[in-house]
């Protein structure tokens, strides 16, 4: 549970403003706090998630932590923290790395049977990957949809 949300300024958090948005919508299987339960491990649908630096034992709960070890064209150290969070409608996280800054938002509502997902990934590139950007985020696209799809196989098996 994550109770107890704080809101906090996306300048205070070091994240540009008027960086590229993508916006992913997938229909799951499942229930919305099932669905919760797996958004809350990276490491078993999030594509290019290597491995776990340092979680919070109280993640995600408001300002815990997961910092990861994340690949893009490198494989860079990546902090992560949680902004807020409202189970099982709503996470919010920062996230930092070498060569971007990112606000990811994960939406959890009702459909039908089950869940409808929607993920919201604000994306500025830092240094010299802003070169690389209009590249970068096609590929942040493809990427959080090939995500998406693993974690529809993964809270829909039981």
């Amino acid at each position: 549970d994550c109770a107890g949300s704080a809101r906090r300024p996306t300048a205070a958090l070091g994240i540009n403003q008027g960086m590229p948005r993508t916006t992913e919508t997938i229909e799951i299987a499942a229930r919305a706090a099932r669905v919760f339960e797996v958004i809350a491990t990276p490491e078993r649908w999030s594509e290019g998630y290597l491995e776990t630096r340092l979680r919070s034992p109280d993640y995600p709960r408001p300002d815990s932590r997961n910092d990861h070890v994340y690949r893009t064209r490198i494989r860079e150290n990546v902090a992560a923290r949680v902004i807020s969070c409202e189970p099982p409608r709503l996470l919010e996280e920062a996230q930092r790395g070498r060569t971007f800054s990112r606000r990811v938002r994960y939406r959890l509502e009702p459909a039908g049977e089950g869940t409808r997902l929607t993920v919201e990934d604000e994306i500025s590139f830092l240094g010299l990957a802003v070169l690389a950007a209009p590249l970068a985020v096609r590929d942040v696209r493809a990427r959080w949809q090939r995500s998406l799809e693993r974690l529809r196989e993964s809270a829909e098996r039981r």
